[in-house]
């Protein structure tokens, strides 16, 4: 069964296997997107948080979230993130996202002037058989910087940030696995980080897997430089399969926009007609969403071909989203009204695909109920989507959505202690006010 927005790709096998969370890239909306949509598989799961998955598979974006997760980090302390009321981590920064590559952008413009000169020279030379753009990528190029920003501060703000939440900042420390993907700018091929890669810090992955070309210089680890592992593929499902996962849930952001399907829907409203309309960045947008969607698409039929037995869920945005798809993916600002955006899409397309949903999760002992997502969209819809009463449900912790098991702890030991202490606390306090 496939739908709009949820795509199920059923396993032909009844037995269990290990299971995994596939994040794909998308940028900050991509991140704050699948926040949103993991706090709304958290409404739904009975017996089970997102952070039970055995294995963890995040590219870009997605590798910041899945590094979170993977160190027991829940949906609803990411969302408290997100809204800036976590007592401990705030959200990415300016400052941590978009630290000028000053070093370098200084030193190459040192040979600017010969280079213009040089450039004005061979213009002159090539009159009428030379265009724009040969004068500046071939004459000028080698007087830009590799990357507009440096991603230094970003790494060191996760470093902090797993360490304030109790997690680790080495993949063989983790209680979970957790795969992070990059693309090895020498040689082009994929890189994976992991516990097999014990030299590389989780946030120096994560710094890799997110150097969007152009926007940020290449990461250099060891004798080698990345760039964003979405450059060979928006999601690895492959890796997660390739160890030993039977049931694959991915989540992708990026999905390319039905313009005329929206249009059809505004009702008469006058909305720009084409794509190219809304300028560079629209058709940029649409171009990139194409070619990574499309990919997705075919490595998933091309996995169902190989893989017969193992059940993949891909939860994305529908294609008439206009949210979505006219949110900048490298902005802060809306980063709220997309996380709530997400829980709320991603909630009522689970709901809408509920049975099949259940009866694949039911083959891993997984156990769903589509109770709290309904009282959790029907409280914001008598709200009137007020902030107030949104944020209060998306921060609001899992166990007082009554999640009866208790949530993985972190690797640090005095962390670990004090959720324990924590929870035990809390349950004698309840079996105490029952007996009264």
């Amino acid at each position: 069964m496939t739908s709009s927005a949820t795509g199920m790709y059923r396993a032909s096998s009844q037995r269990m296997g290990r299971t995994a969370l596939v994040l794909a890239g998308g940028g900050v909306s991509g991140a704050v997107y699948e926040i949103g949509a993991l706090r709304a598989i958290d409404d739904l799961l009975v017996n089970r948080t997102v952070n039970d998955f055995d294995i963890y598979v995040g590219t870009s974006a997605g590798a910041l979230v899945s590094a979170f997760l993977a160190n027991g980090v829940s949906s609803v302390d990411l969302m408290r993130a997100v809204n800036g009321t976590h007592p401990l981590v705030s959200f990415p920064e300016a400052k941590h996202l978009f630290q000028l590559n000053a070093t370098e952008l200084l030193r190459r413009s040192l040979g600017l002037p010969k280079r213009l000169f040089s450039t004005a020279v061979e213009a002159l030379a090539n009159r009428g058989r030379i265009s724009v753009l040969d004068l500046i990528f071939s004459g000028l190029g080698g007087a830009l910087p590799s990357g507009i920003y440096d991603l230094r501060e970003y790494g060191e703000w996760l470093k902090h940030a797993l360490q304030v939440t109790g997690g680790s900042n080495r993949f063989d420390e983790l209680p979970k696995e957790l795969y992070i993907i990059a693309t090895h700018l020498g040689n082009g091929q994929r890189a994976v980080f992991s516990a097999a890669t014990p030299e590389v810090t989780i946030s120096q992955a994560v710094m890799a897997s997110s150097a969007v070309p152009v926007i940020y210089k290449p990461v250099r680890i060891g004798d080698a430089e990345y760039v964003d592992g979405g450059t060979r593929g928006n999601a690895s499902l492959d890796l997660a399969i390739e160890h030993g996962a039977k049931l694959v849930v991915c989540i992708n952001s990026l999905v390319p926009f039905d313009s005329e399907q929206w249009q059809h829907q505004q009702k008469g409203r006058k909305r720009p007609r084409f794509v190219s309309e809304r300028g560079l960045e629209a058709v940029s947008a649409q171009v990139t969403r194409v070619l990574l969607h499309s990919g997705l698409k075919y490595q998933i039929k091309q996995l169902q071909r190989r893989h017969p037995d193992v059940d993949i869920i891909l939860i994305e945005p529908r294609p008439d989203d206009p949210t979505m798809f006219f949110a900048n993916i490298m902005r802060l600002q809306d980063r709220i009204a997309i996380a709530e955006h997400g829980f709320r899409s991603v909630s009522i397309d689970l709901a809408g695909s509920y049975d099949i949903i259940k009866e694949t999760l039911a083959r891993y002992g997984i156990q769903i109920s589509r109770r709290l997502v309904r009282a959790d969209l029907e409280a914001i819809q008598r709200s009137g989507h007020d902030p107030a009463v949104v944020q209060r449900i998306l921060e609001r912790s899992l166990r007082e959505n009554g999640l009866r098991s208790l949530p993985p702890v972190p690797a640090n030991p005095f962390v670990r202690l004090e959720r324990v202490l924590a929870d035990l606390e809390s349950q004698l306090d309840r079996q105490i006010g029952g007996s009264r």
